[in-house]
């Protein structure tokens, strides 16, 4: 199936996200897929992996928006400015901006979340009643627990400096402190209980920067139709090809069932 792709400006909080609408041609009402991308991630994320998922959900007639949080990618304010709040607030006027087309099927959406998009899109679905799947790719649900993410941050008069998740560039971009120890304060494990849609949990055993741990005691608690994929490697961002055909055939079975 032919696909065009559109850039779009999402309004949050008096600003607009940058964003990208995969649309299905010739498709009557295509269902919507909402991507959350990773802390420093991005819309494309790494190896494309956003990018490639679109695509497939795209061309098997589902329509996908990708878009940059505030403080990442092409949107709006720079890095240090960041916090977890604006990324909650933004995943939500996301929602709703992909709920607001007419040209598509806005009764009800999946949300696809990377890393710190996988706590968001938790924090999204205990609080909304139209989600109809769930995906949570290495989902980072309890950042207290994530010590070792913390001790490679290093702390400069008002600004903490690090590199993305598993990085071995310790200061290429920096937060502000209280935002950073607000972030750091940041846990959805509580949530588990209160989703309602069917949740597919994919998470790899090598993953160095969130323990796969995290995501079984959370899939644990879960009592909403779930689904559990253990990779053997690839790390927090699957880094295999074989890997990537795989998850992208498990999510579009997962929302082929319940969306």
């Amino acid at each position: 199936m032919s696909c065009r792709e559109e850039f779009v400006r999402i309004p949050s909080a008096g600003l607009e996200l940058a964003g990208v609408l995969h649309l299905p041609i010739g498709t009557t009402k295509p269902k919507p897929v909402l991507f959350l991308h990773g802390f420093t991630g991005n819309k494309i994320e790494a190896g494309r992996m956003y990018t490639d998922m679109a695509r497939v959900l795209c061309a098997a007639g589902y329509t996908a928006l990708r878009f940059d949080f505030r403080c990442h990618g092409d949107s709006p304010l720079p890095f240090e400015e960041y916090r977890i709040s604006y990324a909650i607030e933004d995943a939500q006027n996301a929602a709703n901006f992909l709920k607001s087309l007419t040209y598509i099927d806005n009764s009800r959406f999946a949300i696809i979340g990377l890393s710190m998009g996988g706590g968001v899109a938790v924090n999204l679905a205990a609080n909304r009643d139209d989600i109809a799947a769930l995906t949570l790719l290495s989902p980072a649900l309890d950042w207290p627990e994530l010590t070792s993410i913390l001790s490679q941050w290093r702390v400069e008069g008002d600004y903490m400096y690090m590199g993305p998740p598993g990085s071995p560039s310790p200061r290429l971009y920096r937060m502000k402190i209280d935002y950073a120890m607000e972030m750091m304060k940041f846990s959805v494990m509580g949530f588990a209980e209160l989703i309602k849609a069917p949740t597919l949990i994919i998470h790899a055993i090598d993953d160095a920067v969130i323990p796969i741990s995290q995501a079984k005691r959370f899939f644990e608690r879960l009592e909403a139709e779930k689904k559990f994929v253990e990779i053997e490697h690839g790390g927090h961002v699957f880094e295999d090809y074989n890997t990537r055909r795989r998850i992208e055939n498990e999510i579009l079975n997962w929302i082929k069932q319940h969306l």
